[in-house]
């Protein structure tokens, strides 16, 4: 670049272009989940004092972390190079100004800081009004991503442009475009690993009622196979949902940090407008197709994730037993479409089963998260020491569940469903070791995600099942 084009000042935009994201819906998503109440106000502050004042209410309510925004590392490196060879930049947003200049201070490579204040939204038009009055026509040049900054580019004397061709397209129509810093493109594989498709293997707990029962005719299986799968959109609602709420301590996370929205790959918009749609989706069909308990199931599922998202996963061993109580719910939900009893034997069990696998859960996250539970960052209540609790409880919950299958096997219940209902203590040292093995590998630190999505990944885990249905099969089910 030649002298003289060096000494013009390289004014910057901030969302979508220094930032992967957008700093309005980062405080939105900040507030739902810390201050939900104060949302509230969204349309007075909208009504009162338009898109300014809403940044500013908003930026002063939702003490966003500003040090793990998903920053655009090679735009970052490029404007550091710039300002070490003398050159000044410029931050103009239309973000809040405050809440901009925080932003600027962390990063420290900016001379000045412009943003929307005082009732004027500093975007499109405006933002190409000021800087013709700050700097002169073509005496600046932009760096932008979106065909709004076409309006700043036909001032400027050159472009660099951050995102898809059409705003590179836009700014070479009007400017010279110095460089083009290609964006992150919303791909079908990171979608499908934001709605957690592969969790959806945890939904074949709805069959478990017709197993029980021995209910094999092809109309409750449908109708099961239908109930998977209006869960399965419900919980890939509930995950965006809960990706969203925890965006910034992801971002700190071991491996959370490469999460579609905490890394900016996707957008929050979008991850916001997925969960309405799926949460539609799922109760309308379910409700429609299913029936109204099963719908008002699902309810009670979104409540108490929402619920765990927002409070109650920072409450210590409470988020454990209440993440647990999910598995039991998927059985009951499953039972409400066929209209299946359940006995307080397969409650007793699966209660304290799925209580042992949370465990184990939030055993592992704690052994590979142990400096963020130090500095208090992990998200949760827990510290380090706690993990020895957490086996304890986790592994005395195991033999529960096994000791419940023991004296279920020997209850008259067994006597009108199985022919030979001894042969089913065989599956009691079948369970205890597959559950000893998912601590032993949780010990070992190689549980890296939910033991139950795990084990429709596991070939012993398969080997397990197909010996447990081989003894169910020779227990003689009674049709």
């Amino acid at each position: 670049m030649a002298t003289d084009e060096r000494a013009l000042p390289l004014c910057v935009d901030l969302d979508g272009t220094l930032i992967r994201s957008d700093v309005l819906w980062e405080c939105l998503v900040a507030l739902l989940k810390h201050n939900p109440a104060s949302l509230l106000l969204v349309p007075w502050w909208l009504l009162t004092g338009g898109r300014s004042r809403l940044k500013r209410e908003l930026a002063k309510r939702a003490s966003l972390n500003t040090g793990n925004l998903p920053y655009n590392q090679e735009l970052l490196e490029f404007l550091r190079t710039e300002r070490e060879q003398g050159r000044r930049i410029v931050l103009v947003t239309a973000a809040d100004e405050q809440l901009a200049g925080r932003i600027a201070d962390g990063i420290g490579i900016f001379d000045e800081v412009h943003g929307s204040k005082d009732g004027t939204n500093l975007k499109g038009r405006k933002k190409a009004e000021f800087l013709r009055a700050e700097f002169g026509d073509r005496r600046f040049e932009y760096v932008g991503d979106s065909l709004s900054d076409a309006h700043v580019w036909k001032l400027a004397g050159a472009a660099y442009v951050v995102g898809n061709g059409a705003a590179a397209k836009r700014a070479a129509a009007v400017t010279t475009v110095r460089r083009h810093f290609p964006g992150t493109k919303s791909s079908a594989a990171r979608w499908l690993g934001a709605l957690r498709i592969h969790h959806w293997s945890k939904n074949v707990l709805l069959f478990v009622p017709l197993l029980l029962a021995h209910k094999w005719g092809l109309r409750p299986f449908m109708m099961t196979a239908l109930g998977v799968l209006f869960f399965g959109l419900c919980s890939s609602g509930v995950y965006i949902l809960n990706d969203l709420l925890d965006l910034h301590s992801d971002r700190a996370h071991p491996w959370k940090n490469t999460r579609p929205f905490a890394s900016g790959e996707l957008s929050i918009p979008s991850g916001l407008l997925a969960f309405v749609v799926l949460e539609g989706l799922a109760l309308g069909l379910g409700a429609t197709i299913l029936n109204g308990k099963f719908a008002a199931a699902l309810v009670l599922y979104l409540v108490a994730t929402t619920a765990y998202s927002v409070r109650l996963k920072k409450v210590v061993l409470l988020d454990v037993f209440v993440l647990s109580s999910f598995y039991t719910l998927r059985i009951w939900a499953g039972s409400l479409i066929t209209a299946t009893p359940l006995s307080h034997w397969l409650l007793g069990f699966s209660l304290f089963l799925f209580l042992s696998l949370s465990m184990a859960k939030r055993y592992s996250e704690l052994l590979h998260a142990s400096e963020l539970t130090a500095s208090g960052n992990s998200g949760r209540g827990y510290r380090a020491c706690d993990r020895e609790l957490l086996m304890a409880i986790g592994t005395a919950s195991t033999f529960s569940a096994i000791v419940i299958l023991s004296l279920y096997v020997h209850s008259t219940d067994v006597v009108a469903l199985y022919r030979r209902p001894g042969l089913l203590l065989l599956m009691c040292p079948l369970l205890l070791y597959w559950a000893c093995r998912i601590w032993l590998k949780a010990q070992r630190g190689e549980l890296n995600e939910d033991p139950v999505t795990l084990a429709m990944s596991d070939k012993v885990s398969y080997f397990v099942g197909a010996l447990g249905l081989a003894i169910i099969y020779f227990s003689s089910p009674i049709h």
